[in-house]
């Protein structure tokens, strides 16, 4: 019993330390990017942020150790902005892995549900990560059309290329503006466009009318021709492209909507039986047969929700 109460205390007080941590440094980076924010707006660079320029190539002694998974880590983070290393990442995801298998271990006494548990938990940390850089692409182009009809503008103008980066930075709200001013400062800082428009497409790799855009200044700049409306082009492109978007997902709706109620019908079902008749769904928990056929049934769940996604997703 004494064991068991100071593997309590020691669970939540590592739970307590690591939430706190955590909302910490959630405060910080909030002030930071709103610090971030004011000075970008002013105009004014500090020697303080240039020391964050080159962020997407520090070294990472995790991540090299691990090989091509950790530069994806690495990648993951740096698409969602997030300033942990590898790994930091890690060893959240291995705590929280671990702490949710000794609860389910200790206050249920089953190894197989606390180690499922633990892997689900395990994930976790990472899916969020994904759903943030997914969130952040997903916002980042959606401002690439005004950005890029911004700079065709400023070209106009009679701006050159490197102060239409600038004034996008000025100009345009956030993600876009802080990986345009990116591309601005490391080009002022003495790197190539090649090697600083590079960085922009591998900070967000999952887009392809980025690479589209870096592709088509490159180009223009080896060969030649009308940076203006190349531009213009490539905006109306993806502005046209998110009008089809909507299109599709209209005309997808009833699908989805139908996979999200076929979805959710086993969770709810049961949940209602667990509710009404607890010992009947016991015997799936405490019975190494019915973790058996828990098991199957989960695998055969999961197969079934991929599928209906697949079926009701298209690709523009």
């Amino acid at each position: 019993m004494d064991h068991f109460l100071v593997l309590v205390i020691s669970v939540v007080f590592t739970v307590v330390l690591f939430g706190g941590q955590s909302a910490y440094w959630a405060l910080v980076t909030k002030r930071q990017n709103e610090e971030a924010e004011v000075i970008r707006r002013l105009g004014i660079s500090n020697e303080g942020a240039v020391d964050d320029i080159f962020s997407a190539n520090k070294e990472d002694a995790v991540a090299n150790m691990l090989g091509s998974f950790g530069a994806h880590l690495k990648r993951v983070l740096a698409s969602a902005e997030d300033v942990q290393t590898v790994g930091q990442l890690l060893a959240k995801m291995s705590i929280l892995g671990f702490f949710a298998s000794a609860l389910v271990i200790i206050f249920m006494n089953n190894v197989a549900a606390g180690l499922s548990l633990g892997s689900v938990a395990f994930v976790v940390p990472y899916i969020s990560l994904r759903r943030a850089a997914s969130s952040r692409a997903d916002e980042l182009l959606a401002q690439l059309p005004d950005a890029l009809s911004l700079q065709a503008r400023s070209l106009q103008a009679g701006l050159g290329l490197l102060e239409t980066f600038r004034n996008v930075s000025e100009e345009m709200p956030a993600p876009v503006a802080s990986e345009f001013g990116r591309v601005f400062e490391e080009i002022r800082l003495g790197r190539e466009y090649r090697e600083a428009l590079g960085n922009l497409v591998l900070r967000n790799p999952g887009i392809f009318d980025l690479r589209l855009f870096v592709s088509s200044i490159l180009l223009q700049r080896e060969t030649g021709g009308n940076l203006i409306d190349i531009l213009d082009n490539i905006s109306n492109t993806i502005r046209e492209r998110f009008v089809f978007k909507a299109k599709v997902k209209a005309m997808t709706s009833e699908a989805r909507a139908s996979g999200m109620i076929l979805g959710s019908m086993p969770l709810v079902v049961a949940l209602l039986i667990t509710l009404v008749n607890p010992d009947y769904m016991t015997p799936l928990v405490t019975d190494p047969i019915g973790n058996v056929i828990l098991g199957g049934a989960i695998c055969l769940y999961a197969t079934g929700v991929i599928i209906m996604y697949n079926l009701s997703s298209v690709d523009v």
